[in-house]
C-alpha cells in the first residue's frame, strides 16, 4: 500500500510539469540503482508520453568521466557524492542543483555451494575463498569495500584474490556465474542474486558512509523534462520507491558531510 501511495504521489508531481513535446531525457545512473530507476522512469513516462527517458547505467566514476568528455547526460545519479562534487568543481553543475539521495549497506555474498562461515573481515582470509569480486577503487563500491577491508586490516592480504569487475551489479554476476567465490556488494543488489547467498551482514557500526547523490547538469537547466525528473527524485514518493528497493535513508551526519 505504501508503494502504491508513493506511485500516486509521483504521478501528481510529474504531471505538474509541462515539458516540450518530443523531448528525450538522458539519465546517467549508478548500476546499483537499476531497479528503482527503471520504475521511476516508467512512472514519469506514463505521465509524460511525449518524453522518452533513456537510462544509462554504469560505474559512477565512468559516467562522470563521460560527462566531462561531453556526453549528453541531463541528470546524474551517483553512488558516491565525490563524483558529483568533481563535476561541480568543473562548473558542469550549478551550486544548488544537487542533493544527497539515499544510502546503502555492504554485505558479503558467496557461491551457494561454498560452505563457509563469515563472522568478521578476517574470515575472508579463509583459503577456501580463492577469489573475491570487487570493482576498482575509483568505482564507489570498490572504494567503500576497500575502506571496510582496510579497517578490518585484511585489505593488503586479500589484494591478490580480487577479481576486478566493472561496477556493483557486475560483482553480483561474477559470483552468480561462478567467476568468483565471493564478493562485497550492496545489500540492495544482494536480493537479486538467487544463485548466491549472503554470508555476512557488515555491522552498522562498521559500515562506510555511503551517499548516493543526484545532480542536474548545467547543460540541462533549461530543459523542463530534466528539471521535472530531477524534482521527482527529490520527492518523498521517490524515497519510498528507493526504500522498497533495499536502499536506506541517510542519517543527518552523512547528509551534512556530503555538502
Amino acid at each position: 500500500m505504501q508503494l502504491r501511495v508513493a506511485l500516486i504521489a509521483l504521478a501528481v508531481l510529474s504531471a505538474s510539469a509541462t515539458p516540450s513535446p518530443g523531448d528525450e531525457l538522458v539519465v546517467g545512473a549508478a548500476a546499483s540503482l537499476r531497479n528503482p530507476m527503471q520504475q521511476l522512469a516508467e512512472v514519469f513516462e506514463a505521465q509524460h508520453p511525449e518524453i522518452k527517458v533513456r537510462l544509462s547505467f554504469g560505474a559512477s566514476s565512468s559516467l562522470a568521466r563521460q560527462i566531462r568528455l561531453g556526453a549528453p547526460i541531463d541528470v546524474f545519479v551517483s553512488a558516491d557524492n565525490r563524483w558529483v562534487l568533481d563535476l561541480l568543481q568543473r562548473d558542469l553543475i550549478a551550486p544548488d542543483d544537487h542533493f544527497p539521495l539515499a544510502s546503502n549497506r555492504l554485505v558479503i555474498i558467496a557461491r551457494t555451494a561454498l560452505d563457509i562461515r563469515i563472522e568478521s573481515g578476517r574470515d575472508l582470509l579463509n583459503p577456501r575463498i580463492q577469489s573475491i569480486a570487487l570493482p576498482s577503487a575509483a568505482v564507489p563500491l570498490g572504494g567503500y569495500a576497500r575502506q571496510w577491508l582496510d579497517t578490518a586490516q585484511v585489505l593488503d592480504a586479500l589484494e591478490a584474490r580480487f577479481v576486478t569487475t566493472e561496477h556493483a551489479r557486475a560483482s553480483v554476476v561474477a559470483v552468480e556465474h561462478h567467476h568468483a567465490d565471493a564478493a562485497l556488494v550492496y545489500a540492495s543488489d544482494a536480493q537479486y542474486a538467487p544463485q548466491s547467498k549472503i554470508v555476512y551482514r557488515i555491522p552498522a557500526t562498521e559500515q562506510p558512509q555511503i551517499v548516493y547523490s543526484v545532480a542536474l547538469l548545467r547543460s540541462a537547466r533549461a530543459l523542463p523534462g530534466a528539471k521535472a525528473f530531477y524534482r521527482m527524485l527529490r520527492s518523498a514518493g521517490a524515497g519510498d520507491i528507493f526504500a522498497s528497493a533495499g536502499f536506506v535513508s541517510l542519517d543527518p551526519q552523512a547528509v551534512e558531510s556530503s555538502r
